[in-house]
């Protein structure tokens, strides 16, 4: 199912440059949807299909 993306693409590239930074310090697993949440200051909602898609870039799909 194809869900509209709530996210703007600037916000996006923010969290993935953020992930960089946590991955290249040795901290990725602290990297977390709330992480975002707080980042950007957005609701549940975003953050967590904001997260997904990162997620989902980093594992090649």
């Amino acid at each position: 199912m194809f869900q509209v993306k709530t996210y703007s693409q600037e916000e996006f590239k923010k969290m993935k440059a953020l992930k960089r930074e946590f991955v290249e310090t040795g901290e990725g697993e602290l990297f977390t949807k709330n992480t975002v949440k707080r980042r950007l200051r957005i609701g549940e909602e975003k953050a967590t299909q904001l997260f997904n898609d990162l997620t989902k870039q980093e594992d090649g799909e």
